[in-house]
């Protein structure tokens, strides 16, 4: 694999602002007209659509535009949030103000009408502190996920974000396959804590839709018996897991090309659970990167990143997923310039998937956006939690 998405190193860029989709965990599929002719007659769309809040500079004034085409093309708003603030959780202590108000603008930014979809994760392998908090405590150092005061730590932290958030949807784990990939035991551990905490939560949110994310780009490069191996490690969280939610960048690893492939390799191997799907968040690059430092090449174009946009909404709508996200809506040129000297190289490579370049043109892959985004939406009852 080329390299892997980090997201928390990317929280370092994140703003208080997110905008992400949702749709109702609704099972069905459409006729092969219904996925390939989205603007016919009469038709209804099956999933929301939205955005992160990913900045394409450190402006107010691209806060502020971001925040605007979200609310213009998104009909949810999405909370990626990684870290906990462990000490604060394990002593019910308060939040630090700074978290709070960032916290609080991220809340602000919900458009009227739309749901919520609230990410967080313990970790990537290890105990992450989030930003704005306490420092680890002591007590916590070196636990496993399994540890009886990390278990109660996390669990206070996810009923409060719940409190403050009122989600529609909870992933209480980010892109989790990177887990296992770094220690069978440590998952294993990961896997006890999940358990954990889903039941306690579903048992106070019984409308709740909680789960925790997979990379897709990740699991398509596992093959023989290792494939087969972490399929069946996978297979341990599936029962606490409400939905089937899947980050996919195509351009990782090398690139993938059979798009259509990627998603039927999704279906065949998770169909069995009989449980809703959802795009956690995906983009594709639309220009040719070249890494300064390794010369690893993302050779990415916007014709390539129409033709992904097309075949993904097109699977989405024909199997009803819940929601689809796009992590950048224009590229971050912009903020890459005046970070890059103090940040890793492997930032810049999400740089170009933005629908829009770094000037605010609208790519083509944003008209497949805004086609599928103005078909009316199909009413269907969603819970919130109060």
């Amino acid at each position: 694999m080329l390299y892997q998405k980090n997201a928390s190193v990317l929280l370092l860029l994140w703003v208080s602002v997110s905008i992400i989709l949702f749709v109702d965990c609704t099972s069905g599929s459409l006729s092969e007209a219904d996925s390939t002719n989205p603007t016919r007659k009469n038709q209804v769309r099956y999933f929301r659509m939205g955005f992160t809040g990913f900045p394409y500079d450190i402006t107010l004034e691209a806060v502020l535009e971001t925040r605007k085409f979200s609310r213009e093309n998104a009909d949810i708003l999405a909370h990626h949030i990684e870290g906990v603030p462990w000490a604060e959780a394990l002593y019910d202590k308060e939040f630090s103000k700074d978290m709070m108000e960032e916290w609080k603008g991220k809340k602000e930014a919900k458009p009227a009408g739309g749901k919520v979809y609230l990410a967080i994760s313990p970790g990537r392998g290890d105990l992450k502190v989030a930003e704005k908090a306490i420092p680890l405590p002591d007590e916590l150092k070196d636990k496993p996920y399994d540890d009886e005061l990390v278990k109660k730590a996390y669990l206070n932290y996810c009923r409060r974000a719940i409190a403050f958030f009122e989600p529609d949807y909870l992933a209480i784990g980010i892109e989790v396959n990177e887990i296992y990939q770094k220690s069978p035991q440590i998952w294993d551990q990961y896997v006890r804590l999940h358990r954990y905490i889903y039941q306690r939560i579903k048992t106070e949110h019984p409308e709740l839709k909680v789960f925790a994310s997979f990379t897709l780009h990740n699991m398509l490069t596992v093959q023989g018996q290792a494939q087969k191996n972490m399929l069946e490690a996978f297979d341990e969280i599936m029962e606490c897991n409400d939905l089937i939610a899947v980050s996919y960048y195509p351009f990782i690893a090398a690139g993938t090309t059979d798009i259509a492939g990627s998603l039927q390799w999704l279906a065949k191997h998770f169909d069995k659970y009989e449980k809703a799907y959802a795009i956690a968040e995906t983009g594709e690059a639309a220009e040719r990167l070249v890494f300064p430092s390794t010369g690893q090449v993302v050779d990415g174009t916007a014709a390539k990143q129409r033709a992904y946009y097309e075949t993904l909404l097109a699977f989405a709508q024909q199997r009803r997923f819940v929601f689809v996200i796009t992590f950048l809506h224009r590229d971050y040129d912009a903020m890459w310039e005046k970070i890059k000297s103090f940040s890793p190289e492997v930032f810049m490579a999400w740089r170009d998937c933005g629908l829009l370049d770094q000037d605010g043109k609208a790519r083509p892959a944003y008209e497949v956006w805004r086609r599928y985004f103005e078909i009316p939406l199909k009413n269907q009852k969603t819970s919130n939690v109060k």
